[in-house]
């Protein structure tokens, strides 16, 4: 008995080797053990892939376009920087000394849709450009750049207070401009309002839209609002933000939907159990939309990324702290996402990170 004891010892001992003399251990860390035994893998799992993007000057905004390519606001650059999916160089446009673009958008056209603040010794107004892509070989260096309309426009009145801060395209090509500026002493053409703006080369029609309230802290208002993106396969429904510099006031992200027969646009959360409402955001200043309708929305005050589902609960995949490492930010001003991957436009860092979205451990 005692010499097979020894026997099975020394096979033990052989296959030791097997399992740890080739290559690094196994880290049994990335596999997080539940109470009961069973591994627990969180819903979405983010893991930052390099070489960071840089080489940019406070870049403000990051999109994924329709072909795809990825359009970068290179802002303090007054540029826009076409690449693609692997980070590689195609092309630029300058727009010149004292125009900086700060966000994108791209219609069903390929054309792009590019803020800019145009800033002069007395004041900045915001401006609207087209660049015509297609025309230009697909090309962003060669593309035709029109300009569309000024936040000076008239809705019927006019402020050069106003300005111009966030894009996005509906199915048809429309597209609706949120504006911030100051009260109307009117009482008729309020200054932060949703803009739904229709017209190619030139712009056609400019129709406020209505129900909102443009001041205070309700589900309706659009004080100090900020980004906007349409809600995937919806020619109605949006989703916007609030961009206070402040971890107090509430409802920073909102999603309204489209109600036909009032003809008005409600919000689809506003249970304060719901951790989209109850969240003190500091300055949201992007959001975007997954193909799944996870919410994504990037806070510069905050440097931080914050996920939810569609059903406005916080989601595992949130995370960002102040720095420039591993899973850190410094006021990202931009959002993206396509394929799985998430793009931030980390604006105090001067780069663009990317970060794989997968629930595999591997």
């Amino acid at each position: 008995m005692k010499r097979y004891i020894k026997i099975l010892l020394l096979i033990f001992a052989l296959q030791i080797p097997l399992f740890y003399g080739c290559g690094e251990r196994l880290d049994l860390s990335q596999f997080p053990i539940t109470n009961n035994g069973q591994i627990n893998v969180s819903d979405t799992l983010y893991v930052q892939q390099y070489p960071d993007w840089t080489n940019f000057n406070s870049p403000e905004d990051v999109m994924i376009g329709n072909e795809p390519l990825v359009y970068v606001a290179d802002t303090k650059n007054n540029r826009i920087v076409q690449m693609d999916l692997g980070g590689g160089f195609i092309g630029d446009l300058n727009f010149g000394l004292n125009v900086f673009p700060r966000k994108l958008a791209q219609d069903y056209n390929f054309d792009l849709l590019v803020i800019c603040d145009s800033i002069s010794t007395t004041d900045t107004i915001s401006i609207l450009y087209r660049l015509k892509l297609v025309a230009g070989g697909g090309i962003v260096s060669n593309a035709r750049k029109i300009k569309l309309i000024e936040s000076t426009y008239p809705t019927p009145n006019t402020s050069r207070l106003r300005k111009f801060k966030g894009i996005s395209v509906y199915p048809d090509n429309s597209y609706i401009v949120t504006r911030r500026g100051p009260e109307d002493p009117y009482g008729i053409d309020p200054g932060n309002a949703l803009l739904h703006i229709r017209g190619v080369d030139s712009v056609t029609s400019v129709t406020v839209l209505g129900g909102f309230q443009s001041s205070g802290n309700s589900f309706y208002s659009l004080e100090n609002v900020a980004a906007i993106t349409i809600v995937r396969n919806s020619s109605t429904d949006f989703i916007i933000t609030r961009s206070y510099p402040d971890t107090a006031t509430l409802n920073k992200v909102l999603w309204f939907q489209y109600e036909p027969v009032n003809g008005t646009f409600d919000p689809r959360f506003t249970s304060p159990s719901l951790s989209i409402v109850s969240e003190r955001f500091g300055e949201p200043e992007d959001v975007t939309m997954d193909v799944n309708y996870n919410i994504y929305v990037v806070d510069a005050m905050r440097h931080k990324l914050y996920k939810f589902n569609s059903q406005g609960n916080l989601m595992k995949g949130t995370f960002g702290s102040y720095g420039n490492g591993e899973n850190q930010l410094n006021s990202p001003r931009g959002v993206a996402h396509f394929d799985k991957v998430l793009y931030i436009a980390d604006t105090g860092n001067n780069r663009i990170v990317r970060f794989k979205l997968s629930t595999d451990i591997n």
